[in-house]
């Protein structure tokens, strides 16, 4: 396939994914600026780090799988026969399913303290906060399938990940908000409940979406065999993705709602919502390059390679400083406008907060590309490093400075992983996943999108 092509499906994939991706953070903006108006601070701070806390705990409920589907159905769909897809899948979810309920008992018999006080021991609601994170890991595993076949768009649309997940499930939440409030209050536990049904509807969606294209049949046997497969590389996965978004989110909220006040750590929680908007141009490249970036690993294309990952890395570099220079200039009172006239407070934390996320965009995907195409033990040995660093960092700077020290320490934190990880790219797959920082770089974009544009559906010699 020729190089023109993959640039083509680059851009493809790109668009499908920012189609989804541009209702799909606005609107989960729009369920925290709705809840914002409607609970107390403490309150809207426990859902919060619960919404946050239940990603990191769906990495673990996944044992490796919500990167390791990707991986293996992207190979299957390269033409390795190893595993049945439909196996994949099954063992994906079945996998999945297991570990969270194992998880989430455990975090209603000894998991409290993770989540801010707010005065609330009943049981009930915690009882919800573990059906929670039970749904939102099954959900993420099947909308991951969803990219591992190439259907990064539908991927995006159903995803779990994130503040709020894809643009399904956060229509969805909306659509509950909704009809919570016109027949009652919208109250924590139901916005919760409403959590709940929507990663539900959404993960029932993707799985249909992905065994159509799959297939349906396969046998038990299959479904142990792939499950055990990779067990070594999703253990290694599920340690590494874990440990990056610990030490680049959810520490920051995790040790905060441990040890901060609740009402305090309300503006922070905000303000790290609009951390996951600006981050999320490199969430959509995530989502689109997988398969491109493993099959150009394969076919030892080091210099496309590199291309691929320093050019996408570019464009969320330019729009992440488009939108940290528009949100520091309109102020406190900006922020007041978005999450309501308690939260001026959180201005002060995104100011903090934009050095980190910046230097994290410049840097690229390179957490992703060791993940993908390298060893995952040189990824988790970088991020065992950064967690030794960062986590007493956080726990000392909370003590001292409050949740503000909690921004600066994700600042930090974000800063010292991708340093270590660009490090450990180049010495690993001999590549650079940095942003360019050569203007004439960037202006050579639009002549090579309109070329690419101009050649769609074109093949040339070297296509397949």
């Amino acid at each position: 396939m020729s190089r023109a092509s993959d640039r083509r499906k680059l851009v493809m994939a790109t668009a499908a994914v920012a189609g989804s991706r541009a209702l799909g953070f606005p609107l989960a903006l729009l369920v925290s600026m709705w809840l914002t108006r409607v609970l107390p601070r403490d309150e809207f701070a426990f859902f919060g780090v619960l919404a946050t806390f239940s990603i990191l705990f769906s990495m673990f409920a996944q044992a490796g799988f919500q990167t390791g589907v990707v991986r293996m159905l992207g190979e299957a769909e390269a033409g390795d026969k190893s595993h049945p897809k439909p196996s994949i899948v099954y063992a994906s979810v079945l996998v999945t399913l297991v570990f969270s309920l194992l998880l989430a008992a455990l975090f209603y018999v000894a998991g409290r303290g993770v989540l801010p006080d707010i005065g609330v021991k009943g049981d009930w609601l915690f009882l919800l906060a573990a059906g929670l994170l039970v749904a939102r890991s099954v959900n993420t595993v099947t909308a991951q399938a969803l990219r591992g076949i190439g259907r990064v768009g539908m991927s995006a649309n159903f995803s779990g990940q994130g503040p709020q997940g894809g643009i399904v499930r956060c229509v969805l939440i909306l659509a509950g908000f909704a009809l919570a409030t016109h027949y009652s209050d919208l109250t924590l536990e139901s916005a919760i409940w409403i959590s709940i049904v929507a990663s539900v509807l959404c993960t029932l969606g993707a799985l249909v979406m992905v065994l159509r294209h799959t297939g349906f049949a396969t046998s038990p046997r299959e479904v142990i065999a792939t499950a055990d497969a990779r067990k070594k590389d999703n253990f290694n996965m599920m340690l590494s993705e874990a440990l990056v978004y610990w030490t680049s989110a959810s520490a920051a909220l995790v040790i905060g709602g441990m040890i901060v006040e609740a009402a305090l750590m309300a503006g922070m929680v905000a303000a790290f919502q609009l951390r996951n908007v600006i981050t999320s141009p490199l969430t959509i490249v995530a989502g689109a390059v997988p398969n491109i970036l493993i099959r150009l690993h394969r076919e030892g294309d080091r210099e496309e390679l590199e291309k691929v990952l320093r050019s996408t890395a570019s464009a969320a570099f330019a729009v992440c400083l488009a939108a940290c220079g528009f949100l520091a200039l309109i102020g406190p009172w900006g922020f007041r406008l978005l999450f309501g006239a308690d939260y001026g407070d959180a201005y002060y934390h995104f100011v903090i907060m934009a050095v980190g996320i910046s230097y994290f965009i410049y840097c690229g995907l390179s957490g992703q590309a060791l993940l993908l195409l390298g060893d995952t033990s040189v990824q988790r040995a970088v991020m065992i490093k950064v967690l030794a660093i960062t986590t007493p960092l956080y726990v000392v700077l909370a003590y001292w400075v409050g949740p503000y020290g909690l921004s600066i320490g994700l600042a930090v934190s974000m800063i010292l992983q991708q340093a270590l990880l660009v490090r450990a790219v180049r010495k690993s797959l001999g590549v650079d996943t940095r942003a360019y920082l050569d203007p004439r770089e960037y202006l050579k974009a639009p002549a090579m999108l309109k070329s690419i544009m101009t050649n769609k559906g074109k093949k040339t010699s070297n296509d397949v």
